[in-house]
């Protein structure tokens, strides 16, 4: 019976060093698994180090490789490059929002949306754009733990074709916090600017001085259901909005350019919930 056992555990344990060893197969060339299969080997020996709970930690053992000049992210020329995003989850709306924040914020803000939609594994978004280097996947990931977002799977389909797994169930999106009985003055966004309301009863936007906006804000819930929205065709210099309470973030924006908003707006908080 103990040898039995012995005998079990073996089995696992070569099994369990494999599927590691496989993963990390499946994130180099051939070329470069060949030429350091025996360093690759060393670096991989403690296969515990490289599980997180049944898995493997793929951005642990991206980041061994990269710290060992394993992971090659160059192509020989300028090529189009397509990442794939899995998402599991009920709010693509959300998902796509945090996924355009950590691609700009990486700068990557010219992308194309090659597929957008649901399949088997869930909602997919893959975008491509052109370039030499495909983007770091333990930066990336390091990025979308910013909000509490986990890269939970990863796959090099080519050199230029990388696959992404994504778990969303306690992310936030980012958004500048306002709090009851605080002003925050915003003066030139480039982009609309999103505030976490989440702790407000009411939001006061005043037109400053020199603006000419048309409002264009949107109240949403913490999974970026819209609550309410307000769009002016005329000037907006005074805007008061009681919140909903559910109600987690507004999106402050013009409704025609936010060139309109080269003074800013000031916004005040009331209410605390």
């Amino acid at each position: 019976m103990v040898n039995k056992l012995l005998l079990f555990f073996l089995l696992y344990s070569t099994l369990f060093a494999d599927s590691v060893l496989q993963k990390v197969q499946s994130l180099v060339d051939k070329e470069t698994y060949a030429s350091h299969s025996k360093l690759i080997t060393l670096l991989f020996e403690d296969e515990d180090a490289f599980m997180k709970s049944s898995s493997v930690d793929m951005i642990k053992v991206a980041t061994t490789l990269e710290e060992n000049g394993l992971l090659n992210l160059a192509l020989p020329s300028v090529s189009q490059i397509e990442l794939t995003f899995e998402y599991g989850g009920e709010n693509p709306l959300f998902f796509m929002k945090l996924m355009t924040d950590t691609l700009r914020n990486m700068g990557l803000t010219f992308v194309l949306t090659k597929h957008a939609g649901l399949d088997k594994e869930g909602f997919v978004w893959t975008v491509t754009f052109e370039g030499k280097v495909v983007p770091d996947p333990v930066l990336l990931a390091k990025r979308l733990e910013k909000y509490n977002a986990t890269v939970t799977d990863l796959q090099r389909l080519d050199a230029a074709r990388w696959r992404y797994r994504i778990d969303m169930s306690n992310a936030n999106i980012a958004a500048k916090p306002i709090h009851a009985g605080e002003s925050i003055r915003i003066v030139r966004p480039i982009r609309p600017v999103w505030m976490e309301v989440s702790r407000v009863k009411r939001l006061i936007i005043r037109e400053l001085p020199g603006s000419h906006w048309y409002a264009d804000v949107v109240v949403y819930d913490k999974m970026l259901h819209i609550l309410s929205m307000k769009q002016n065709e005329t000037r907006t210099r005074y805007l008061s909005l009681r919140l909903p309470a559910d109600a987690a973030y507004v999106k402050i924006s013009d409704r025609f350019t936010l060139e309109n908003l080269r003074s800013g707006v000031k916004l005040t908080a009331k209410g605390e919930k």
